[in-house]
């Protein structure tokens, strides 16, 4: 009977243990843990993604054009998913407005390309349609605050 306990419990140190390395990896900017050899399904997002549909303006740092508005697919607290209409560049700079409900004061905050998906099927008017995968990066600390509380209101439904 000691002997399972034993065993039982030396196994969950063991998992402790690899979950407490992976952790240390993710802070150190390492994305690929040790656990990804056990567990294959893992989630390798640092922060929950939340389907959202806001809208957006955006336009491309350094382009004279007006990119318009667009819908927001998913939000997390360090990137968002959006369709567009124009495919974007990977690495692309773009200044980003969100209008979140509840707020007068729209989010503004500058993000960078991280992925462009073209969707098979088109749009109802035959466009082409893309999903672009963005990095947030300079943020104001009060738009931030918003995003924040934004999000934390999504997690409660």
């Amino acid at each position: 009977m000691y002997l399972a306990y034993t065993i039982i419990l030396l196994i969950l140190i063991l998992i402790l243990a690899i979950t407490l390395r992976e952790e240390i990896m993710v802070r150190k900017g390492i994305t690929q843990g040790v656990a990804n050899r056990y567990w294959v399904l893992r989630e390798k997002r640092r922060f929950v993604r939340f389907p959202e549909n806001l809208k957006i303006r955006y336009n491309r740092i350094g382009s004279e054009t007006n990119s318009g508005n667009t819908k927001m697919r998913n939000v997390s607290r360090k990137g968002l998913c959006i369709s567009t209409y124009e495919k974007l560049k990977k690495k692309d700079s773009l200044e980003i407005e969100i209008e979140v409900p509840g707020f007068s004061k729209s989010v503004k905050l500058i993000g960078s390309v991280m992925w462009v998906k073209e969707l098979r099927a088109a749009d109802d008017h035959g466009r082409r349609l893309f999903y672009t995968g963005i990095r947030l990066g300079k943020i104001d600390p009060e738009s931030e605050a918003i995003l924040i509380t934004h999000l934390n209101t999504l997690k409660r439904h």
